[in-house]
Protein backbone atom coordinates (compact mmCIF):
# COMPACT_ATOMS: atom_id res chain seq x y z
CA UNK A 1 0.00 0.00 0.00
CA UNK A 2 0.81 3.33 -1.03
CA UNK A 3 -0.37 6.60 0.94
CA UNK A 4 -0.18 9.88 -1.11
CA UNK A 5 0.01 8.04 -4.21
CA UNK A 6 -1.32 10.30 -6.54
CA UNK A 7 2.06 12.58 -5.87
CA UNK A 8 5.02 12.71 -6.83
CA UNK A 9 6.55 10.42 -4.97
CA UNK A 10 4.05 8.03 -4.25
CA UNK A 11 3.33 7.44 -8.18
CA UNK A 12 6.73 6.71 -8.83
CA UNK A 13 6.79 4.35 -5.77
CA UNK A 14 3.78 2.53 -7.93
CA UNK A 15 5.28 2.52 -10.97
CA UNK A 16 8.62 0.83 -9.39
CA UNK A 17 6.79 -1.73 -7.59
CA UNK A 18 5.07 -2.85 -9.85
CA UNK A 19 7.50 -3.64 -12.41
CA UNK A 20 9.03 -5.51 -9.32
CA UNK A 21 5.94 -7.64 -9.62
CA UNK A 22 4.33 -6.39 -6.25
CA UNK A 23 0.33 -5.96 -6.29
CA UNK A 24 0.06 -2.45 -5.31
CA UNK A 25 -2.90 -0.29 -3.60
CA UNK A 26 -3.12 3.18 -3.77
CA UNK A 27 -4.48 5.35 -1.19
CA UNK A 28 -4.78 9.06 -1.79
CA UNK A 29 -7.37 11.94 -1.70
CA UNK A 30 -7.34 12.92 -5.51
CA UNK A 31 -9.96 11.46 -7.25
CA UNK A 32 -8.96 8.86 -9.43
CA UNK A 33 -9.68 10.42 -12.56
CA UNK A 34 -7.78 13.41 -11.45
CA UNK A 35 -4.45 11.05 -10.62
CA UNK A 36 -2.55 12.05 -13.79
CA UNK A 37 0.84 10.96 -12.29
CA UNK A 38 -0.67 7.41 -12.58
CA UNK A 39 -2.08 7.25 -16.45
CA UNK A 40 0.43 4.63 -17.29
CA UNK A 41 -0.70 2.38 -14.42
CA UNK A 42 -4.13 2.69 -13.63
CA UNK A 43 -5.56 -0.62 -15.14
CA UNK A 44 -3.08 -2.25 -12.82
CA UNK A 45 -3.80 -0.71 -9.42
CA UNK A 46 -6.64 -0.91 -6.90
CA UNK A 47 -7.35 2.75 -5.65
CA UNK A 48 -9.17 3.77 -2.48
CA UNK A 49 -10.40 7.00 -2.68
CA UNK A 50 -9.54 8.23 1.01
CA UNK A 51 -7.50 9.90 3.76
CA UNK A 52 -5.15 8.00 5.73
CA UNK A 53 -7.10 9.67 8.51
CA UNK A 54 -9.70 7.20 8.09
CA UNK A 55 -8.09 4.16 6.84
CA UNK A 56 -9.63 0.65 8.45
CA UNK A 57 -8.21 -2.45 9.31
CA UNK A 58 -10.05 -3.72 6.26
CA UNK A 59 -8.18 -1.69 4.31
CA UNK A 60 -4.85 -3.18 5.52
CA UNK A 61 -5.62 -7.06 5.12
CA UNK A 62 -3.44 -8.74 3.10
CA UNK A 63 -1.22 -6.10 3.09
CA UNK A 64 2.87 -6.34 3.47
CA UNK A 65 4.26 -3.28 3.15
CA UNK A 66 2.92 0.39 3.91
CA UNK A 67 4.68 3.31 2.11
CA UNK A 68 3.25 6.40 4.21
CA UNK A 69 4.09 8.79 0.93
CA UNK A 70 0.93 10.71 2.32
CA UNK A 71 2.23 14.55 3.29
CA UNK A 72 -0.33 16.53 3.90
CA UNK A 73 1.38 20.08 3.48
CA UNK A 74 4.81 20.01 1.66
CA UNK A 75 4.52 23.47 0.55
CA UNK A 76 6.84 25.78 2.03
CA UNK A 77 5.88 28.69 3.07
CA UNK A 78 2.59 26.99 3.99
CA UNK A 79 4.01 24.68 5.69
CA UNK A 80 5.47 27.52 8.44
CA UNK A 81 2.85 29.96 8.30
CA UNK A 82 -0.30 27.95 8.91
CA UNK A 83 1.34 25.55 11.44
CA UNK A 84 -1.95 24.38 13.02
CA UNK A 85 -3.26 22.94 9.60
CA UNK A 86 0.68 21.63 8.83
CA UNK A 87 0.50 20.11 12.54
CA UNK A 88 -3.00 18.62 11.71
CA UNK A 89 -2.29 17.15 8.23
CA UNK A 90 0.99 15.86 8.96
CA UNK A 91 0.68 14.07 12.11
CA UNK A 92 -2.89 13.23 12.85
CA UNK A 93 -2.38 10.48 9.87
CA UNK A 94 0.39 8.54 11.11
CA UNK A 95 -0.61 8.34 14.19
CA UNK A 96 -3.77 6.89 12.40
CA UNK A 97 -2.11 3.99 10.57
CA UNK A 98 0.07 3.27 13.54
CA UNK A 99 -3.22 3.08 15.66
CA UNK A 100 -4.08 0.44 13.17
CA UNK A 101 -1.28 -1.46 13.13
CA UNK A 102 -0.06 -1.01 16.97
CA UNK A 103 -3.78 -3.04 17.70
CA UNK A 104 -2.73 -6.23 14.91
CA UNK A 105 -1.78 -9.20 17.10
CA UNK A 106 -0.24 -11.67 14.42
CA UNK A 107 2.75 -10.33 11.87
CA UNK A 108 2.08 -6.58 11.22
CA UNK A 109 3.01 -4.81 8.38
CA UNK A 110 6.31 -2.93 8.07
CA UNK A 111 6.02 0.94 7.63
CA UNK A 112 8.40 3.13 5.23
CA UNK A 113 8.44 6.76 6.27
CA UNK A 114 9.55 9.07 3.41
CA UNK A 115 10.82 11.63 6.40
CA UNK A 116 13.11 14.71 4.98
CA UNK A 117 16.53 16.41 5.52
CA UNK A 118 14.49 19.22 7.06
CA UNK A 119 14.62 17.30 10.51
CA UNK A 120 17.98 18.39 10.83
CA UNK A 121 18.12 22.02 9.48
CA UNK A 122 18.41 23.23 13.23
CA UNK A 123 21.73 21.60 13.73
CA UNK A 124 24.24 24.16 13.40
CA UNK A 125 25.31 25.36 10.21
CA UNK A 126 28.55 23.92 8.53
CA UNK A 127 27.37 20.69 10.68
CA UNK A 128 28.18 16.96 8.83
CA UNK A 129 25.12 15.36 8.62
CA UNK A 130 24.56 11.63 9.09
CA UNK A 131 21.96 9.46 9.82
CA UNK A 132 22.48 8.68 13.44
CA UNK A 133 22.07 12.60 14.54
CA UNK A 134 19.11 13.66 16.14
CA UNK A 135 16.37 15.76 14.77
CA UNK A 136 16.50 19.08 15.36
CA UNK A 137 14.26 21.25 13.44
CA UNK A 138 14.03 24.95 13.03
CA UNK A 139 10.80 25.73 11.59
CA UNK A 140 6.88 24.21 12.38
CA UNK A 141 7.23 22.59 8.96
CA UNK A 142 10.45 20.41 10.07
CA UNK A 143 9.12 20.04 13.39
CA UNK A 144 6.42 18.16 11.69
CA UNK A 145 8.17 15.82 10.37
CA UNK A 146 10.37 14.90 13.11
CA UNK A 147 7.74 14.65 15.52
CA UNK A 148 6.44 11.79 12.58
CA UNK A 149 9.85 10.49 12.98
CA UNK A 150 9.69 9.73 16.52
CA UNK A 151 6.27 8.89 16.44
CA UNK A 152 6.97 5.34 14.23
CA UNK A 153 10.43 5.05 16.28
CA UNK A 154 7.96 5.12 19.31
CA UNK A 155 5.54 2.73 17.78
CA UNK A 156 8.49 0.21 16.83
CA UNK A 157 9.60 0.01 20.36
CA UNK A 158 6.00 0.23 22.24
CA UNK A 159 4.24 -1.99 20.07
CA UNK A 160 5.88 -4.19 18.10
CA UNK A 161 5.38 -2.00 14.27
CA UNK A 162 8.10 -2.68 12.07
CA UNK A 163 9.18 0.51 10.75
CA UNK A 164 12.25 2.09 8.61
CA UNK A 165 12.63 5.99 8.29
CA UNK A 166 13.95 7.59 5.21
CA UNK A 167 15.47 11.01 5.36
CA UNK A 168 15.30 12.03 1.75
CA UNK A 169 17.40 15.18 -0.12
CA UNK A 170 15.30 17.58 -1.51
CA UNK A 171 13.59 15.66 -4.42
CA UNK A 172 13.09 16.89 -8.04
CA UNK A 173 12.16 15.32 -11.34
CA UNK A 174 9.27 14.91 -13.86
CA UNK A 175 5.96 15.24 -12.97
CA UNK A 176 7.21 17.67 -9.87
CA UNK A 177 5.07 19.82 -8.20
CA UNK A 178 5.00 23.29 -9.46
CA UNK A 179 6.08 25.23 -6.36
CA UNK A 180 9.00 23.18 -5.31
CA UNK A 181 12.10 25.54 -6.52
CA UNK A 182 13.85 23.77 -9.17
CA UNK A 183 10.02 23.57 -10.75
CA UNK A 184 9.21 27.55 -9.76
CA UNK A 185 12.99 28.43 -11.52
CA UNK A 186 12.23 25.84 -14.91
CA UNK A 187 9.01 27.52 -15.33
CA UNK A 188 10.27 31.05 -14.68
CA UNK A 189 13.13 30.48 -17.19
CA UNK A 190 10.97 28.63 -20.17
CA UNK A 191 8.11 31.35 -19.99
CA UNK A 192 10.48 34.38 -19.05
CA UNK A 193 9.48 35.41 -16.12
CA UNK A 194 12.07 37.18 -13.48
CA UNK A 195 12.71 35.60 -9.93
CA UNK A 196 12.23 36.46 -6.82
CA UNK A 197 14.29 33.97 -4.90
CA UNK A 198 13.20 32.86 -1.21
CA UNK A 199 16.43 32.27 1.22
CA UNK A 200 18.81 32.82 -1.56
CA UNK A 201 22.06 31.74 -0.07
CA UNK A 202 20.59 28.70 2.07
CA UNK A 203 21.87 25.19 1.04
CA UNK A 204 20.06 22.58 -0.45
CA UNK A 205 21.02 18.62 -1.60
CA UNK A 206 18.77 18.15 -4.75
CA UNK A 207 18.29 14.45 -4.65
CA UNK A 208 17.33 13.19 -8.38
CA UNK A 209 13.82 11.37 -8.86
CA UNK A 210 15.10 8.26 -10.35
CA UNK A 211 18.12 7.98 -7.89
CA UNK A 212 15.57 7.93 -5.10
CA UNK A 213 13.18 5.30 -6.55
CA UNK A 214 16.19 2.56 -7.28
CA UNK A 215 17.14 3.28 -3.59
CA UNK A 216 13.54 1.94 -2.30
CA UNK A 217 13.76 -0.52 -4.76
CA UNK A 218 16.25 -1.95 -3.42
CA UNK A 219 15.53 -1.04 -0.02
CA UNK A 220 12.15 -3.35 -0.32
CA UNK A 221 13.96 -6.53 -1.61
CA UNK A 222 15.74 -6.33 1.73
CA UNK A 223 13.37 -5.03 4.25
CA UNK A 224 13.94 -6.90 6.95
CA UNK A 225 17.55 -6.35 6.93
CA UNK A 226 16.80 -2.51 7.97
CA UNK A 227 13.73 -2.80 10.00
CA UNK A 228 14.13 -0.24 12.97
CA UNK A 229 16.66 2.13 11.47
CA UNK A 230 17.09 5.53 10.32
CA UNK A 231 18.77 5.55 6.32
CA UNK A 232 19.81 8.69 4.17
CA UNK A 233 19.09 8.24 0.84
CA UNK A 234 19.78 12.41 -0.76
CA UNK A 235 22.46 13.88 -2.93
CA UNK A 236 24.19 13.43 -6.40
CA UNK A 237 26.98 11.08 -7.71
CA UNK A 238 29.05 14.39 -7.04
CA UNK A 239 27.75 14.84 -3.50
CA UNK A 240 27.41 18.30 -4.69
CA UNK A 241 24.95 20.71 -2.17
CA UNK A 242 24.39 24.11 -3.42
CA UNK A 243 22.99 27.41 -2.48
CA UNK A 244 19.35 28.05 -3.68
CA UNK A 245 21.30 30.96 -5.84
CA UNK A 246 23.70 28.77 -7.61
CA UNK A 247 20.81 26.62 -8.31
CA UNK A 248 19.05 29.06 -9.96
CA UNK A 249 21.83 30.44 -12.11
CA UNK A 250 22.42 26.73 -13.05
CA UNK A 251 18.74 26.15 -14.45
CA UNK A 252 18.39 29.56 -15.99
CA UNK A 253 21.57 29.07 -17.82
CA UNK A 254 20.39 25.92 -19.05
CA UNK A 255 18.03 28.73 -21.78
CA UNK A 256 19.42 29.33 -25.31
CA UNK A 257 17.44 32.08 -24.81
CA UNK A 258 17.80 33.73 -21.14
CA UNK A 259 16.54 36.65 -20.28
CA UNK A 260 15.61 36.21 -16.52
CA UNK A 261 16.81 38.32 -13.85
CA UNK A 262 16.90 36.91 -10.51
CA UNK A 263 16.39 39.19 -7.43
CA UNK A 264 17.43 38.03 -3.97
CA UNK A 265 14.42 37.60 -1.69
CA UNK A 266 13.12 37.20 2.38
CA UNK A 267 14.72 33.97 3.94
CA UNK A 268 11.55 32.02 4.38
CA UNK A 269 11.09 30.47 8.73
CA UNK A 270 14.20 28.18 9.60
CA UNK A 271 16.33 28.95 7.09
CA UNK A 272 18.52 31.36 9.03
CA UNK A 273 20.59 29.47 12.02
CA UNK A 274 22.09 31.82 14.35
CA UNK A 275 21.81 34.49 11.67
CA UNK A 276 23.73 32.42 8.59
CA UNK A 277 21.85 30.55 6.11
CA UNK A 278 21.59 26.87 6.43
CA UNK A 279 24.18 24.92 5.35
CA UNK A 280 25.44 21.74 6.06
CA UNK A 281 27.93 18.76 4.98
CA UNK A 282 27.28 15.00 4.43
CA UNK A 283 29.03 11.72 5.16
CA UNK A 284 29.86 10.29 1.81
CA UNK A 285 28.37 7.68 3.21
CA UNK A 286 27.44 5.49 -0.60
CA UNK A 287 26.17 1.72 0.33
CA UNK A 288 24.64 -0.88 -1.70
CA UNK A 289 21.27 0.49 -0.90
CA UNK A 290 21.97 4.58 -1.56
CA UNK A 291 24.38 4.64 -4.82
CA UNK A 292 23.20 8.05 -6.91
CA UNK A 293 24.12 7.62 -10.81
CA UNK A 294 23.19 11.43 -11.84
CA UNK A 295 24.97 14.61 -11.19
CA UNK A 296 23.39 17.46 -10.00
CA UNK A 297 23.45 18.72 -13.95
CA UNK A 298 23.03 15.88 -15.65
CA UNK A 299 19.59 15.63 -13.26
CA UNK A 300 18.29 19.02 -14.20
CA UNK A 301 18.81 19.03 -17.67
CA UNK A 302 16.64 15.78 -18.30
CA UNK A 303 13.91 17.54 -15.79
CA UNK A 304 14.34 20.99 -17.44
CA UNK A 305 13.89 18.75 -20.93
CA UNK A 306 10.62 17.00 -19.24
CA UNK A 307 9.09 20.42 -18.13
CA UNK A 308 9.87 21.65 -21.80
CA UNK A 309 7.81 18.91 -23.16
CA UNK A 310 5.02 18.73 -20.88
CA UNK A 311 4.80 22.83 -20.61
CA UNK A 312 1.26 22.95 -21.26
CA UNK A 313 0.19 21.27 -17.67
CA UNK A 314 1.70 23.96 -15.62
CA UNK A 315 1.59 27.94 -15.73
CA UNK A 316 3.31 30.44 -13.94
CA UNK A 317 1.52 33.18 -11.75
CA UNK A 318 2.94 36.88 -12.11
Amino acid sequence: MITGAAGVLGSALTEKFLEMGFDVTCLDICRFDEAWRLDNVKNQIKYLWKASNDLLFDDIQRIDVIVDAGLGVADRPLGNFSPSYTIASNIIPPSRILDILGRIKDKKPTVIYPSSFNTLYGHLAGSRYTSQMGVNPSSPYGWTKAAAELLYQSYHKSHGVPCVITRVGSGYGARMRSDELPARLILNTLYNKNIVLRSPYAKRLWTYGPDIINFYGKLVDDLDQYTGQVLHCAGNADNEIVTNMQLAKLVTGMSDNNQVSITEGNYELGELINGKPVSFEIDDTQTSLWRPQFTLKEGMQKTFEWFRQNLSRYSVSD
